[in-house]
């Protein structure tokens, strides 16, 4: 019966080590957000639990995985402009990468404007992003966004 202890032991550790990989801080929703005419923006909006943080847009090749937006397949729309990210961004030396890095804690929006090029769209998108604390970083990630639809078209007088 004493060897069945260190067996129970093992695969206790075993389990709690599973479910420590299996870490899900980041929590993303995304929308289609209209705006006037022809334009909309594609919005992730993300919670970020304590003690975590997403690394922002642009951060160059030396780092963390930056946010960016990828595109799948976008039939009847077209991107405008780079990723934009808002919330309250910190700058400071990060200890895990040795160097100056932009990051949010507790919430982040990223932001993708796009223009609609003809009445019918079909989108199919996602946002890649880093999540580290201070010990670890997680495997880039991924935040799905899929759209299809018929666009009103606008009036112009």
């Amino acid at each position: 019966m004493v060897k069945k202890y260190p067996m129970i032991i093992v695969l206790l550790l075993l389990t709690l080590s599973a479910m420590a990989q299996m870490a899900d801080p980041v929590h993303f929703s995304s929308k289609l957000k209209e705006l006037k005419a022809d334009e909309a923006e594609i919005v992730f909006t993300a919670t970020i639990d304590a003690v975590w943080h997403v690394y922002s847009t642009n951060l160059g090749n030396d780092g963390p995985i930056s946010a960016s937006f990828n595109v799948v397949k976008m039939e009847g729309a077209e991107t405008v402009g780079k990723l934009q990210a808002r919330g309250k961004e910190i700058k400071q030396f990060d200890k895990l990468f040795e160097m100056e890095l932009r990051y949010f804690e507790q919430a982040v929006t990223f932001v993708q404007k796009i223009r609609f090029t003809k009445p019918q769209y079909d989108i199919d998108c996602y946002l890649e992003y880093g999540a580290c604390n201070d010990q670890s970083c997680l495997p880039p990630s991924e935040a799905a966004f899929k759209a299809a639809g018929k666009r009103e078209q606008s009036q112009t007088p």
